[in-house]
């Protein structure tokens, strides 16, 4: 169904709920909800998600919360509830009824601490690190572009922020007979996830791409066929303020190898005496477990980790190397332990076990940071090789996952 076709599917169901008669829910609706008591009954006419995404938010005072695809603004308004008189809630929708539906809802409710946006969900007009938490309640589903979606969930979130959806999810695996994928389908349009829901691994796999971590997938209802309503909840890294920690790209080639040979010259972080290129370097590095912190004020790339395979041996699949790097003029402010702690967690959400790496016993303040996120020295090698002339041993350091493997 195109886009065009879902907002004018829901359009209908708003004017539909304004007129004060009962929409067609199917199994969806109001009925997951123990709060609605004292909302309007156009609020409630109009639910028509899979799950509470607010039950599981976790909400605060003071905090600001977005829905993507609010509809008529139940989970807005009991949202706004949560977060108090110092706290914002906002409510994203691409139909204009809609939002004319979630606005008098919200005036008949007496709640101002609101605000309902037009626009869609895979481009939302606010601006970056403006929230800090992120709902929905299976409206994902339905869009077109599930990874620009969640990349934008991403951009619009606080360092630290968080992100919980009620969605529909499918079993892992495309294949079966025909008869069964029919099923499936058939199964996801009676729910009505008309784009096609996305399966269990692959939504984990978008929101680490995102840059998320600490990525959770709960089934909560199963609809049958492999389909279920579930709930996803991950977080945005934690750092310190005007700071970002990010996926690496392309467009920061020329930052991150400025940092790489800023720690190079220091004769304290390598064998290496000169910065690869972009393409070896990027060549030698997996893409889902690069990050960058950047200034978010001037956008500059401030410190990086990477990491590359030790093996292509199935047996080591949960064993990487990697390599951190903080601009000198940004050290002793937090940003490595931040860095690597993200880098740890996206590594195990991936599957790693074991992350890896060597050390010039010279280098103490890399080895404290490394002790402080759970490395362990394992050993040296001595006189490994020649560094500017001098014979260099090398500690080597590793972490080993505790939930992992």
């Amino acid at each position: 169904m195109a886009h065009e076709e879902i907002v004018d599917r829901y359009s209908r169901l708003a004017r539909t709920a304004m007129a004060g008669e009962a929409a067609d829910r199917g199994c969806f609706g109001a009925a997951v909800y123990d709060d609605t008591a004292t909302l309007p009954e156009g609020a409630v006419q109009a639910s028509l998600g899979c799950g509470n995404p607010v039950a599981v938010a976790d909400l605060r005072e003071g905090e600001s919360v977005l829905d993507l695809g609010s509809g008529g603004g139940i989970d807005v308004l009991l949202s706004a509830r949560r977060v108090g008189p110092c706290g914002r809630a906002y409510g994203l929708d691409a139909s204009t009824d809609m939002l004319e539906l979630a606005r008098r809802n919200a005036e008949e409710a007496g709640v101002t601490n609101v605000e309902f946006l037009h626009g869609t969900i895979e481009h939302v007009p606010l601006p970056a690190r403006s929230v800090h938490v992120v709902i929905s309640n299976c409206v994902i589903n339905l869009s077109d572009d599930k990874a620009a979606t969640l990349a934008e969930a991403f951009r619009v979130l606080r360092p630290g922020g968080r992100f919980g959806v009620s969605d529909i999810v499918t079993d892992d695996g495309d294949t079966g007979t025909a008869e069964e994928l029919r099923r499936r389908a058939a199964t996801e349009r009676r729910i009505g996830c008309t784009a096609g829901s996305l399966t269990i691994t692959r939504y984990r796999d978008l929101l680490l791409e995102a840059g998320f971590v600490g990525v959770g997938v709960t089934l909560t209802t199963d609809h049958g066929d492999g389909v279920h309503s579930a709930i996803v909840k991950a977080r945005k890294p934690p750092i310190g303020p005007g700071l970002e920690i990010r996926p690496m790209r392309d467009t920061d080639a020329e930052q991150v190898l400025e940092v790489y040979q800023l720690g190079l010259d220091t004769g304290q972080a390598s064998f290496e005496t000169t910065a690869p290129s972009w393409e070896r370097f990027s060549a030698g590095k997996l893409h889902n477990l690069r990050y960058v912190v950047s200034d978010t004020e001037t956008g500059q790339v401030v410190a990086w980790v990477a990491a590359s395979r030790v093996s292509t041996r199935p047996v080591y699949a949960g064993v990487i190397e990697h390599s951190v790097y903080v601009h000198p003029g940004y050290r002793a402010c937090g940003i490595g332990r931040a860095l690597l702690t993200a880098f740890i967690e996206a590594g195990e959400d991936s599957g790693i076990w074991t992350v890896q790496s060597g050390i010039f016993p010279e280098n103490t303040a890399s080895l404290a940071l490394h002790e402080a996120v759970g490395f362990r020295v394992l050993g040296t090698r001595e006189r490994v090789g020649r560094h500017h002339g001098v014979w260099r041993d090398v500690l080597m350091i590793e972490r080993r996952s505790t939930t992992v493997g």
